[in-house]
């Protein structure tokens, strides 16, 4: 028997004896791509003057941090060292600035920290340039460290007589008796659960003369670069400084990420990204039926049937919700981090392993659906003596895949079924 031949037989046999078992409702590395926490980088441009303002604003769920008992008295506290860097096109860095924040709750406050959040809003001025943004968050109850990159630029705002700051997301937005704004930002950039939000610019007329009716035309556009929206509105632009908002509804949207951008003509002036997704449903999941169906790994076929046998749409949206609360690992929480990791795990799989089936309907993104990423890939695409073939071992769980391309055309199967309720598998 031929060496290659050998070797494929051996593995084959090591296969059979360690044979795939699906966890019971649960998958590993559940924070995998958890947002800690939120960053809104917004440049703005003080009237006169040859630089920006960048505006920066920090949301951090408080469920996301640690708190400890202080000594005396019934109340808990978190220690938190935030830290904020920022380099210019060259590389140089700009800024560095490290500040402290406390936050203090009492015993009850303590019990629910899901809906709660501690903002912190902090400004500089830059050159007009590019530039990157690392911030680190530190949590000093646990050392842990989150670390978050993003990139904005400072136009120059002395070569337009008209220029736009970066556009802000508003879930509330009024005048107050002295005609001052009151403001409630959305720094997580998710819409999804208001029924309306507004957006928020302020635009510098530098001309002597006032700009009257000034035609803006404002876009929506998919993930698929489709325009969902599409709008003209009028501005009157006083010489100075313009508040322009306009409030928009989500009604007119898909789940998934979206990008808004504002032209005067045909020239774009501003654009933002965000996002538009169901409370504590993840990003990923866009289509109930589907996502329906991609339950098949991790529901029984009663669970299956009980869901899809809904006689409405609402009714089925009820069901899916009520099965993914049935396994949330902290139903105390408003996030359910096993539906979350779940999706997202399906969504890396359609980008991995799509061929003529979508990703997750094959044996490796099944598996990867199930457990995850692998501890070790061992690769052998072109043996001389055998069909192409992957080994995925699992040293956490003490598992083993092997997966043979029989056609040649990249569809690897598994050469030991995984026989489990919840997965029927394509033979």
């Amino acid at each position: 028997m031929k060496k290659g031949i050998l070797t494929l037989v051996l593995l084959l046999a090591l296969a059979f004896s360690l044979k795939a078992q699906v966890k019971d409702k649960t998958l590993t590395n559940l924070n995998a791509g958890k947002e800690y926490f939120y960053i809104e980088p917004l440049v703005f441009y003080p009237l006169d003057s040859a630089v920006g303002r960048l505006d920066l604003y920090v949301e951090i769920p408080l469920e996301n941090i640690s708190f400890k008992k202080v000594s005396t008295g019934d109340n808990y506290e978190s220690s938190l060292s935030l830290t904020l860097q920022i380099k210019n096109s060259a590389g140089d860095q700009v800024i560095s600035h490290t500040y402290d924040d406390k936050v203090t709750n009492t015993k009850t406050e303590q019990k629910n920290l899901a809906e709660k959040s501690v903002s912190s809003y902090k400004s500089y001025f830059l050159k007009p340039d590019s530039y990157k943004l690392f911030f680190i968050l530190k949590d000093r109850n646990t050392n842990a460290e989150y670390t978050k990159e993003t990139s904005f630029a400072v136009k120059n705002p002395v070569t337009d007589r008209v220029i736009s700051s970066d556009i802000m997301l508003l879930s509330n937005y009024q005048l107050d008796s002295r005609g001052e704004k009151e403001i409630t930002p959305v720094i997580n950039g998710n819409v999804g659960t208001l029924d309306g939000f507004y957006i928020f610019a302020e635009v510098w007329n530098r001309d002597e003369n006032e700009i009257l009716n000034k035609q803006l035309n404002i876009k929506v556009i998919d993930e698929k670069e489709k325009t969902v929206f599409d709008s003209l509105i009028n501005v009157n632009l006083k010489t100075g400084s313009n508040s322009v908002i306009e409030k928009l509804y989500t009604d007119k949207y898909n789940i998934g990420n979206l990008r808004l951008e504002v032209y005067d003509g045909t020239r774009k002036i501003t654009e933002r990204k965000f996002s538009c997704k169901w409370g504590d449903v993840p990003i990923t999941l866009k289509d109930l039926d589907n996502a329906v169906n991609q339950l098949q790994y991790i529901a029984k076929s009663s669970e299956l049937d009980y869901i899809n046998n809904a006689k409405t749409s609402e009714e089925k949206l009820k069901r899916f919700m009520k099965f993914w609360k049935s396994v949330d690992p902290s139903p105390r929480t408003a996030k359910n981090e096993l539906m979350i990791e779940y999706y997202n795990r399906i969504k890396i799989a359609n980008e991995r392993y799509s061929h003529y089936v979508e990703g997750w309907k094959t044996d490796m993104g099944m598996v990867f659906v199930i457990n995850g990423s692998p501890s070790v890939i061992d690769r052998h695409p072109f043996e001389a003596d055998s069909k192409p073939y992957e080994i995925w071992t699992y040293y956490d769980i003490n598992r083993q895949y092997i997966f043979v391309d029989y056609t040649g055309f990249g569809d690897y199967r598994l050469t030991t079924p995984m026989y489990d309720d919840r997965n029927r598998i394509r033979y």
